[in-house]
């Protein structure tokens, strides 16, 4: 039996007035895959994420998770059903604690109906103990049990880059998009990021990272993608990707080859 892919990307182009950031891209990724998508500037990665999470609606194409089309679906329609991004600037309420950033993404499963809330039934009541039970293990899981009650605004760089993946992990995805996870960290920072990553593959989260360090690539990911100029020029096993000379001709002089 062949597997569904829970993403399929198809012959999805994206223009704006008449620059096309995306050229007939064709993508697809099976359930429990982490994938890398790598390019230089401008080649159209952060445009695809914006495709797939529905900020950009597709110039043509269409876009199918778990074999249905999402093309006419909101961004937080998609995120209800377990397609969830990150992004490259820290995206967080700054006017609150390190906790109410999870409590806030976690309400997004939230069940309870309007007059249950305002009632504050036994049902609502139970449900908001069961948010907050899971919002601590994830606090847990990224290591901010700590510094719950910190607000966001005040932690350092690089862990409000981690606690963006944490929030993201509070809307319960079945595919997350990360976007530049480990831009601007050190090496000790990466590396905290890269083994959290790769914890959430191992517990069944399918994966899609774009990401410019090709070591947290070569580390993490099973596929590598490439983008040029908004068209795929390469799939496959990271390694021999990266040793494509059509990859290396498209970084040439780049820092990320750098």
């Amino acid at each position: 039996m062949v597997a569904l892919a829970i993403l399929e990307v198809r012959n999805v182009s994206r223009h704006f007035g008449n620059l096309a950031a995306l050229d007939g891209i064709d993508l697809s990724v099976d359930k429990g895959e982490i994938i890398g998508i790598a390019g230089p500037n401008g080649s159209g990665k952060s445009t695809l994420f914006n495709v797939i999470t529905g900020i950009f609606p597709p110039t043509k194409g269409e876009v199918f998770y778990k074999g249905q089309k999402i093309d006419r679906l909101r961004p937080d329609q998609r995120a209800a059903k377990g397609l969830v991004r990150t992004f490259q600037a820290n995206v967080l309420f700054r006017d609150g604690t390190v906790l109410d950033n999870i409590l806030r993404a976690s309400h997004l499963q939230f069940k309870a109906n309007s007059w249950q809330v305002f009632f504050n039934t036994p049902a609502n009541r139970r449900e908001e103990r069961e948010v907050l039970g899971k919002a601590k293990e994830i606090l847990d899981f990224w290591g901010f049990s700590t510094v719950e009650n910190v607000m966001a605004s005040e932690l350092p760089h690089g862990d409000q880059r981690r606690l963006g993946l944490a929030v993201a992990m509070a809307i319960n995805p079945e595919l997350l998009l990360v976007d530049e996870p480990v831009g601007g960290m050190s090496g000790g920072e990466r590396a905290s990021v890269v083994e959290h990553i790769a914890r959430l593959h191992n517990e069944g989260v399918t994966i899609l990272l774009v990401e410019h360090h090709v070591q947290t690539l070569l580390a993490l990911c099973e596929r590598l993608i490439v983008l040029n100029f908004g068209r795929k020029i390469a799939d496959g096993v990271p390694r021999q990707v990266a040793a494509d000379p059509a990859v290396i001709e498209a970084y040439l002089g780049s820092e990320e080859v750098a």
